[in-house]
């Protein structure tokens, strides 16, 4: 049985290198990187360059859990929580890029090696295994969605996950399944869509169980219990990663959606999206590649469950099989039928946060390619049904008339139609050859296998490259004059300060490619960072998004130069003329021209005034540019506070701000910053998770820092454990008295303490367990020892 098995993946694993090879063939030669610049752009402008600022930091300080080059700074643990992510920075910043495809083509291949030590418990012929395992290997969620490197993961640990509950079911060893958990949780699936796939596990075995009420008792007793073990052995990145979820603006913030979705998710979809999802079946392509797709919201959010054309065809062959595999098939297509018809589980997998389908197609076709490991083992094993084989025929012909000429119809991408139709006539012929006797029995599962090698190479390749815009070696994209400019303005300031552009070299995320200190960011932003952009107008509060995901995107403050003085953005490379106050012209280059800010603020300030978030609210009322300089003068010269603290700092008056028909820069702006540049912080030790310095104010006020406020940061002033606030909405602030003082701040996740607290408890009950199941197999032994 050993070595059949290895036979088999050995098959598996020759087939799989072939399609690869075809397929990626200018990727993996270096003509083109694994990463783009269309609809895919998160992967080259988003994921590379967190991966590239890991790769530095952790060379450089380790694990700091705070990174100060995200944006106005961020937690880290969303970076940390995908170990394939790490395989892509062992090379360095500058190995990234060729790497990604070795990562990518790593997760295909174990993927695949997932669902066949899955499926293999359930079909009698090892030839089913390899088919079905090669067309999980490069179905659509992993052509497609699995170009999203967090949306990968999911494709290895799911079946892997249906393997460890279906072996212990078996044999009642405890080890493999809160080990998997636990891997899958710390490799990038997300903990809610996990807990949610469980529950849809649990009702599924149930279902097909001959014996529903033992079955759930399992579950209830056994299972449940494991996979609880298997989020505590994750404890020490899972929790981390939730607390930072749940800072998260989108979620626990005002920008929250979750009643909103809540409320629909039991509403049937409209026709058109449903039009979609059954367009699905046959791939994402048919509505289009990469930005051309026409279907339901993008190329990667829209709904796809391809399995294979061959195997959709052949699933009505599981009705030639016994009673229970009928009522599987009947409960397998039943359930597709209520994921199309309502929003409640897509919803669901993504904690009722999003509208996504993401992940939760992978479910989907899952329980497609079930259905179809199945049919296919019906077929190796008592022929091909021809009725059988009519109805499937007919049902794909009508499935896709559905799409071609329902209301989706202008939206399909007819060279994909035509291929479709053109392999289910091939498969068809196939069938016919094999029902007819023509093709022998011996013959016919390396006609199925040819015929999923061919599909595969026919439908997916024009996936990554036609219609596509892949990262190229020739571009260097982020080496576009930038790295010069930060290289000279490193040779002539060492201090801690912040540099912007008015420019993007690729994205929102250039400073975590370029290696600098910036303002903008593109990421799921923490309610600090965000309340801090809405308070000042930067951008509009959740009632005037256009966008469920707008709060991702947070820009520089342009040319709002209070501002940028106030987050200490000191210097400014600009490819244009750029006249503000207190901008003086430096150093120019053949493509740029570098700005220093004389009235760039340090990290910390200590102002005198307040105003309360209230007041400060009143300046909404003035049109839109005169409401900017207001707002940006009032937080330069106070601290926004939720309501006065008395005792340090007087209030700051408003109406007379308000009233004026000018603003004296000298004044409100130019006075001002020379003071709070003397008084404020100077950084003795700076890192990413640890700054010392001092400050000394003339006069009792509010220490606001230029940093987002979060939990993790801990203040110790002149030695002493000093409780944080909120100011400025959403920055990190305390209140000081006059006098020179020491300032300590440390960085710690949020989590991680009580995580790895959490991930003791789960070894101890995972070394309870297997002793009580040893224990429980020592005294079975004995006692038939006695009975013999």
């Amino acid at each position: 049985m050993k070595n059949a098995t290895l036979k088999a993946w050995l098959i598996l694993f020759g087939l799989q290198l072939f399609i690869i090879l075809v397929i990626f063939s200018r990727f993996i030669s270096g003509q083109f990187y694994f990463a783009y610049i269309d609809i895919g752009s998160d992967s080259f402008g988003q994921v590379v360059p967190f991966a590239m600022h890991m790769a530095r930091t952790l060379a450089s300080e380790g694990f700091t859990g705070w990174s100060f080059e995200s944006g106005l700074g961020s937690p880290t643990a969303l970076w940390l929580g995908d170990v394939f992510g790490l395989l892509s920075q062992l090379g360095g910043p500058d190995h990234v890029l060729p790497l990604r495809i070795w990562v990518y083509v790593l997760k295909l291949v174990l993927g695949g090696a997932a669902f066949f030590v899955f499926v293999r418990a359930y079909v009698t012929r090892w030839e089913t295994v390899v088919i079905s395992a090669l067309a999980y290997s490069f179905c659509g969620y992993a052509v497609i969605n699995g170009q999203w490197d967090s949306e990968a993961s999911a494709f290895i640990f799911f079946p892997l996950i249906l393997w460890a509950i279906n072996r212990y079911l078996r044999s009642a060893k405890v080890i493999a399944l809160p080990l998997v958990v636990a891997l899958s949780l710390v490799s990038g699936v997300f903990f809610v869509a996990l807990a949610v796939f469980l529950m849809l596990c649990c009702l599924a075995f149930v279902l097909t169980s001959p014996e529903p009420k033992v079955m759930l008792k399992a579950w209830l007793l056994k299972i449940l219990p494991l996979t609880v073990i298997g989020y505590l052995l994750a404890a020490p990145i899972l929790l981390p990663i939730v607390l930072q979820l749940m800072d998260s603006s989108r979620v626990g913030g005002g920008q929250s959606l979750f009643q909103n979705i809540l409320e629909q998710s039991l509403r049937l979809n409209d026709w058109p999206l449903i039009n979609a999802e059954i367009g699905g079946l046959f791939h994402k392509d048919i509505f289009g590649i990469g930005s051309f797709y026409k279907g339901y919201w993008n190329y990667f959010e829209g709904p796809g469950f391809y399995i294979g054309i061959i195997l959709l065809l052949l699933i009505p062959q599981i009705w030639n099989g016994s009673a229970k595999d009928r009522r599987v098939l009947l409960l397998g297509i039943g359930a597709v039928i209520l994921y199309f018809l309502f929003p409640v589980f897509r919803y669901a997998a993504m904690g009722f946060a999003v509208p996504y389908f993401r992940v939760s197609t992978l479910w989907v076709t899952l329980i497609l390619l079930m259905l179809a490991a199945k049919a296919v083992d019906q077929v190796l094993v008592n022929g091909v049904s021809g009725r059988l084989g009519l109805v499937g025929a007919v049902s794909c012909v009508a499935l896709l008339a559905l799409v071609t000429q329902g209301s989706m119809g202008a939206n399909v991408w007819q060279p994909h139609v035509t291929k479709v139709s053109a392999l289910a006539v091939l498969a068809v012929a196939t069938l016919l050859l094999a029902n007819r006797k023509i093709l022998s029995a011996r013959l016919v599962p390396f006609a199925l296998m040819s015929l999923v090698v061919i599909e595969t190479v026919v439908i997916t390749a024009p996936s990554y490259v036609e219609n596509r815009v892949p990262v190229t070696p020739a571009q260097q994209l982020y080496d576009d004059g930038t790295l010069e400019a930060l290289k000279a303005i490193r040779q002539i300031d060492k201090g801690v300060f912040r540099i912007e552009k008015t420019y993007h070299s690729v994205s929102l995320d250039d400073a975590l490619a370029q290696d600098y200190m910036g303002v903008k960011s593109y990421f799921l932003h923490g309610r600090g960072e965000v309340d801090f952009y809405i308070g000042l107008g930067l951008i509009p509060p959740a009632q005037a998004a256009t966008a469920v995901n707008y709060t991702n995107w947070l820009p520089n403050v342009g040319p709002r130069f209070v501002l940028n003085s106030l987050l200490g953005v000191k210097y400014i490379i600009a490819r244009e003329p750029v006249q503000w106050p207190g901008f003086v012209a430096t150093i120019k280059g053949a493509n740029y021209q570098i700005y220093r800010n004389e009235l760039a603020l340090p990290l910390g300030i200590v102002q005198t005034k307040q105003i309360t978030q209230r007041e400060f609210a009143t300046l909404y009322a003035k049109s839109e540019s005169d409401a900017n300089l207001f707002r940006d003068i009032a937080i330069f010269n106070a601290a926004v506070v939720p309501e006065l603290i008395p005792g340090y700092g007087d209030a700051f008056d408003l109406n007379d701000l308000a009233s004026s028909k000018t603003v004296s820069l000298q004044a409100r702006y130019i006075n001002p910053a020379l003071v709070l540049q003397a008084t404020g912080l100077r950084v003795q030790q700076f890192a990413s998770n640890h700054i010392v310095g001092s400050i000394h104010p003339e006069k009792p006020g509010i220490l606001v820092f230029s940093i987002p406020f979060n939990q993790g940061w801990s203040l110790k002033i002149d030695g002493q454990d000093t409780a944080t606030i909120r100011a400025n909405f959403g920055m990190l602030g305390a209140p000081i008295q006059a006098g020179e003082h020491s300032v300590v701040l440390d960085f710690r996740l949020p989590g991680q303490r009580t995580g790895f607290l959490l991930g003791a408890l789960g070894c101890a009950l995972l070394f309870l367990a297997l002793t009580f199941r040893r224990r429980r197999e020592s005294a079975g032994r004995v006692i038939s020892r006695r009975l013999h």
